[in-house]
């Protein structure tokens, strides 16, 4: 799939990630970006091809009202996300858990099902946004590590679900990324947006599925092909 003319929908599309996706997309040629966020004052407002959309995936209502708007979209990637990084039996876990699976995992199936019907009429593509940690546990983000886990085992059955339509689907699984919801959070070296922003893209031309960005991503990956067990430990120590 070619961004050139394409017409998209990014969630989370405020900071971070989302707002890279947004800028990326435009630059690359993209006909049209609807862009989703809680707090729509805080998108861009210097390109008439942004169409803000005020969204919060949790909300049913939201979800139905974004995908009746964006009708025109074969382009949907689901990026809102949030990580609390409670660990397990601190006060707040079973709180954090909850609202991670809601965003994480809900939020996505709930985007997923309301764009389904404009994906396979318009063709193109479906990009979830997940980590690194969908495929391997940190201890210290056990309930964040659950919920992409979650995520991309869905995204893998709408991937079978959806092939027959022509659309394709992708996980993309990074590593730690330098924006606000996780720069202070360890000491280990962190992707800048753009890194993700553009291995996605690439990814969509060269017809990748799975999409691992950075060496940590790429290392884990390795390793749980040839010793699941060490990886594990691995990241227990750094937890």
């Amino acid at each position: 799939m070619q961004v050139e003319g394409s017409v998209a929908f990014v969630s989370g599309a405020n900071r971070g990630v989302g707002a890279c996706f947004v800028q990326t997309l435009l630059a690359q040629g993209a006909r049209k970006v609807y862009a989703g966020a809680r707090d729509v004052a805080l998108l861009p407002r210097n390109d008439k091809r942004v169409v803000p959309v005020t969204l919060d995936v949790t909300r049913a209502a939201d979800v139905a009202r974004a995908a009746n708007l964006a009708g025109d979209v074969n382009l949907l990637i689901n990026n809102a996300g949030i990580n609390r990084i409670v660990p397990p039996f601190r006060a707040g876990h079973l709180e954090a858990a909850h609202a991670e699976m809601a965003v994480n995992y809900f939020g996505t199936l709930n985007m997923t099902l309301a764009f389904a019907p404009a994906l396979k009429r318009n063709g193109g593509a479906l990009v979830n946004v997940l980590s690194i940690l969908a495929r391997a546990t940190l201890p210290a983000m056990t309930s964040l590590s659950a919920s992409k886990a979650a995520a991309l085992r869905m995204t893998e059955g709408m991937r079978a679900e959806l092939r027959a339509h022509g659309v394709r689907v992708l996980a993309v699984m990074p590593g730690a990324i330098d924006t606000d919801m996780s720069r202070d959070v360890g000491d280990m070296p962190k992707l800048a947006p753009s890194e993700v922003v553009l291995a996605t893209l690439a990814a969509l031309v060269d017809g990748t599925e799975d999409v691992y960005v950075g060496d940590m991503a790429k290392a884990i990956a390795s390793g749980l092909a040839t010793d699941r067990s060490a990886v594990l430990r691995q990241l227990a120590g750094s937890g």
